[in-house]
């Protein structure tokens, strides 16, 4: 469930930013100066306002004193400007007709005057491309790099914040891709990852510094609008995963009405019916309907389980986000000053969450280490390397697993092998186990070699072999055991203590035959080759040589 949701929010998104993409180059605003002159900076001052239907006009009386290499920087959000001087239009700023996208944009519009202009009135009408829009901001007057440095000045620490907040996500975003890399752990914080540099990416278009950087630029309208209303679906996955309900259709349904909602708005904005800016009220619903869910959630998790840290830390650090977010919106209400307090409760939130998932997940890296050592001791042959008998039986289950849409249990045709050290005990009671030792690792080798393209070797004894592989012709059984020889041959040729000698039989699945599945070939295969060492006893016996 959780994949396709996911899969449909990647789909409505990228549709999102293609158009975003397109927009971008494809609409442009018609402004309309009479200089281009950006060698000037701007001061700050209050303007006359009066309102006639939804013009809004600010007007006041230039300086008597030279206005050469002035300005007036307004800044503009979604609305159309025109600014008159004695009467006259000097500047305008406008959406071009007959497109689908209605918004001038987030703008920065800068005024350059003369010194003819001082002591003449000047006028700005502001008719905003929304209905429910209204003009704010202030006029800066001064120099053009006085102006720069004001405007900077005010927002440089939210753009320190906000870039702490991208970053942040995208340390995250590396260490679950390239340290945690896989499994569920890696899954959750990828989520969050996601989530923390969609908030910094939608908190630096916030901050209007690159409004200034790029004025009337659609791509930050789209921006910012694209990375809000895709921030709940990443953020509501990180979220299910701290709660034992994680597997509740609440979860899924918030999702879905989440790709429900972009969807929706993408088109609204594609087809031209409505802006991002016009529909923004479906997404504040959707957050507010998801803040719902999520105490539903929390509320379930505290009368019926017991809180994990992760969802202790995570309820004080959403408590910190709200105060913060209060206390600068109470703040911005009272004194009219912005505050960046609610981006360090974000900042706040995402450092100490993802310290938290990091932790976890260093924990559960550890435990995995652990468990997948302990489990190659349980299934591995301390002397050869080879996997033993409890692998070599759990091996041989799963290739009798019934097919998953019959039932019905359906062996791939295998070919079963087992092998025997001829003169091991020879070895053993001549030379010392540390020989013996050295026999069953020789051994061993060779095996491994001849089975490491297709099938497996386990030890499964003191001095017993087996092995199994997809059986395709005799041909290829005959080949293996021709390379068995050769191999032994060249051990003998090297010399060692003892004769090198290998006994070998093989049974290849027959259903008829093998009622018990596997284990029936394997007896099968045990019987050839235990046929086969006596008949090497009796080689050894008339030769006059004793056997083991």
């Amino acid at each position: 469930m959780e994949k396709r949701v996911t899969g449909v929010y990647f789909v409505v998104l990228l549709i999102g930013i293609l158009y975003a993409v397109f927009a971008t180059f494809s609409f442009r605003n018609e402004i309309e100066s009479r200089t281009n002159d950006m060698g000037v900076v701007v001061w700050n001052d209050q303007m006359e306002m009066t309102r006639e239907g939804n013009v809004y006009s600010y007007k006041r009386i230039l300086p008597s004193e030279d206005t050469d290499e002035k300005v007036i920087i307004y800044n503009t959000i979604h609305m159309c400007l025109e600014v008159l001087l004695d009467g006259n239009t000097i500047y305008e700023l406008k959406a071009e007709k007959d497109r689908t996208v209605k918004t001038t944009g987030f703008c920065w519009n800068t005024i350059s005057l003369t010194k003819d202009d001082a002591g003449k009135e000047i006028e700005f009408r502001v008719t905003p491309v929304y209905r429910d829009g209204h003009p704010k901001g202030s006029f800066y007057y001064g120099t053009y790099r006085e102006v720069e440095h004001e405007i900077l000045a005010e927002r440089i620490l939210n753009l320190i914040l906000a870039g702490a907040i991208a970053l942040a996500g995208l340390v995250m975003l590396f260490y679950g891709l390239f340290v945690v890399k896989k499994g569920q752990d890696a899954e959750t914080i990828m989520q969050f990852a996601i989530f923390s540099t969609m908030l910094g990416i939608w908190s630096i278009s916030e901050t209007q510094i690159l409004d200034w950087i790029f004025p009337c630029s659609m791509a930050i309208v789209f921006m910012s609008h694209l990375t809000l209303m895709t921030m709940p679906m990443p953020f509501l996955l990180f979220l299910r995963h701290m709660y034992h309900n994680a597997e509740s259709k609440l979860w899924d349904i918030c999702c879905y009405i989440n790709c429900v909602v972009i969807a929706v708005r993408v088109i609204l904005q594609i087809s031209g019916m409505y802006d991002l800016r016009e529909t923004l009220l479906l997404t504040h619903i959707c957050l507010v309907l998801f803040v719902v869910v999520i105490i539903i959630m929390t509320i379930r998790e505290v009368f019926g389980n017991e809180l994990s840290l992760q969802v202790r830390v995570n309820s004080i650090c959403v408590m910190v986000v709200l105060v913060s977010t209060i206390l600068e919106l109470a703040i911005y209400r009272i004194g009219h000053r912005s505050t960046p307090l609610g981006s360090i409760g974000f900042l706040f939130y995402i450092i100490v969450m993802g310290v938290v998932n990091v932790r976890r997940s260093r924990k559960l890296m550890e435990q995995a280490r652990e468990s997948a050592l302990y489990r190659k001791l349980a299934f591995t042959d301390e002397l050869t390397g080879l996997s033993n008998r409890t692998a070599f039986r759990e091996d041989l289950e799963k290739r009798m697993e019934p097919d998953k849409t019959t039932g019905r249990e359906k062996i791939m045709p295998t070919v079963v092998f087992m092998f025997d050290l001829n003169d091991l005990k020879k070895c053993n009671d001549t030379y010392g186990h540390d020989y013996g030792d050295r026999y069953i690792k020789m051994a061993a080798d060779t095996l491994k070699k001849i089975f490491a393209q297709e099938g497996k070797c386990y030890r499964i004894g003191g001095d017993e072999f087996c092995a199994w592989a997809p059986y395709t012709s005799l041909e290829e059984i005959n080949e293996k055991i021709a390379l068995l020889e050769q191999d032994v041959q060249e051990l003998n040729d090297k010399g060692f203590v003892v004769r090198v000698s290998i006994a070998v039989g093989y049974a290849i699945y027959e259903e008829t035959q093998d009622g018990g599945g596997l284990y029936s070939t394997m007896k099968r295969a045990d019987a050839m080759m235990y046929e086969r060492k006596q008949n090497y006893k009796k080689q050894i016996a008339e030769a006059g040589l004793s056997a083991s």
